[in-house]
């Protein structure tokens, strides 16, 4: 997958969730959110997905399968044959394309740019706070000794003091540091156990390393909005979760005592900075409502968790099953269409693309096959290349124009279409010849088959005419192949 297409299918997730958290927000355990944001990070993070028959793609895919078995059908246009250059194509050629230069494109240019400004800011941001950071004095009175000893983790945590800020935070990932105001009142230990739990969640959850990604994922897809949307709702989860989890250690009933510590530490809200766990850094608003609702899991809760769980990813983060749809053994095989073919009459064409025209890459010859009947019957068939088809484009071009010429030199004349039984070339049959001849060589370099041979003992002698030969050009389903005439 390009980064267009993560973007694109982040941002269908990326709405689900939204859908989901905006109806259930106050009804599931916050952790469901957070693994939803999970999911997100890893689609538009990971370059590949896994196919699914249950996918939200795979439906529409379908459903463009539907039209397309009534649309795709272009007609036919009579040409004269081409011959067989006699030259097997490679595997890369296989696939139909061979643009021999690929240039960089200025929306690539502009996405880099933007992407690089975006994850320049951030570090710089970052940079500056942890400066501001080192500054602080460990803290040495025995409130937090006793607290860090009745905490102890794998990884070193320390509790900080710094005049530098105003509210509780923390930061690190390795060396996780707790950073508190100068001022804070070590006699209020009701207060502090709330903002130290607080914190050390924020620590045993790994959540600098969650908001890392989520800032990497917000650099990669800074272009999408819908993406600037999920970095402040996962931001704001994280915290959600938090507050959840404090008032289950201490109790319901101490649910107004924990809202009311947050209130007061919204006073004295601190800048944003990027990177780190900040006590107060979201809108307090829905943190108070969230604390106030909050209450026992229920079992139909549960269950709707983990069906949240598990369907939402597995319907909107995986891509279309296309191997089921055309063998369910065999994800090699490739559906395609047929766009247009040469010297086949025209019901036979039509009947030809109303089939489900299947590919395979035959190993043991090393050649493609293809089939019209699901597989029953199969024809080994070579495919032009882009240089292969160019090349014989600019000899076939000089050959016609020399027919032209002679038979100019035999009339006196510009040429006419027919003359009594026999078959004169002009000017304008041989331009018309030559712009269909250039829109294969376009189809071809947008990721279109053309076929160069087909093997003759596995088609329908009623089918085809033996003193002609048959080009065919199809396209391949889901491979983003489009015209461009």
């Amino acid at each position: 997958m390009d980064i267009w297409q993560m973007s694109l299918s982040g941002a269908v997730l990326i709405s689900a969730v939204v859908i989901v958290r905006a109806l259930t927000l106050h009804k599931l355990p916050k952790k469901t959110f957070l693994v939803l944001w999970g999911v997100v990070i890893c689609r538009l993070l990971i370059p590949f997905s896994i196919p699914s028959r249950f996918s939200f793609y795979t439906s529409i895919d379908m459903l463009k399968r539907a039209v397309t078995e009534t649309t795709a059908f272009t007609a036919p246009v009579k040409t004269t044959g081409i011959p067989n250059m006699g030259v097997a194509p490679d595997l890369e050629h296989t696939i139909g394309i061979g643009a021999p230069v690929v240039s960089v494109l200025p929306v690539t240019v502009i996405w880099l740019a933007g992407m690089c400004a975006c994850a320049l800011f951030l570090i710089v941001a970052y940079i500056k706070c942890r400066r501001e950071f080192q500054t602080a004095l460990p803290v040495t009175n025995n409130f937090a000794a006793h607290w860090l000893r009745e905490h102890l983790m794998r990884r070193t945590v320390q509790i900080k003091q710094s005049d530098k800020i105003k509210a509780p935070l923390t930061y690190g990932i390795f060396r996780p540091v707790v950073l508190l105001p100068k001022t804070t009142d070590w006699t209020d230990e009701t207060r502090l156990r709330h903002i130290l739990t607080h914190e050390f969640v924020h620590i045993k959850r790994f959540d600098a390393l969650t908001k890392l990604l989520l800032a990497s994922a917000l650099c990669i897809h800074w272009f999408n909005p819908l993406v600037w949307l999920m970095y402040v709702l996962a931001n704001r989860d994280l915290e959600l979760s938090c507050d959840e989890t404090v008032v289950q250690t201490f109790g319901e009933t101490m649910k107004s005592a924990y809202a009311m510590t947050l209130i007061g530490l919204e006073e004295r809200k601190n800048r944003l900075p990027p990177l780190c766990n900040n006590f107060s850094q979201n809108v307090m608003e829905e943190r108070i409502v969230s604390i106030m609702k909050m209450k026992k899991t229920s079992l139909i809760g549960m269950i709707l968790t983990l069906a949240l769980i598990i369907g939402v990813p597995a319907v909107f983060a995986t891509s279309a099953n296309t191997a089921g749809q055309t063998d369910d053994q065999d994800p090699s095989v490739r559906r395609l269409v047929l766009l247009r073919a040469a010297n086949i009459d025209d019901q036979t064409a039509r009947a030809m693309s109303g089939q489900a025209t299947m590919s395979i890459f035959d190993q043991a010859t090393g050649k493609d096959r293809i089939s019209w009947d699901e597989g029953k019957t199969w024809m080994t068939v070579e495919w032009y290349s882009y240089d292969e088809y160019k090349t014989w484009l600019e000899q076939e071009k000089e050959n016609l124009q020399a027919v032209v010429d002679y038979e100019q030199s035999l009339t006196g004349e510009k040429g006419r279409p027919v003359s009594g039984d026999r078959f004169v070339w002009n000017q304008g049959l041989m331009d018309e010849v030559v712009r269909e001849y250039e829109r294969v060589l376009r189809d071809i370099k947008n990721g279109a088959l053309v076929t160069k041979s087909i093997d003759g003992r596995d088609v329908d002698a009623s089918m085809l005419d033996d003193d002609d030969d048959v080009m065919m050009t199809f396209a391949i389903e889901n491979s983003g192949f489009k015209r461009t005439w």
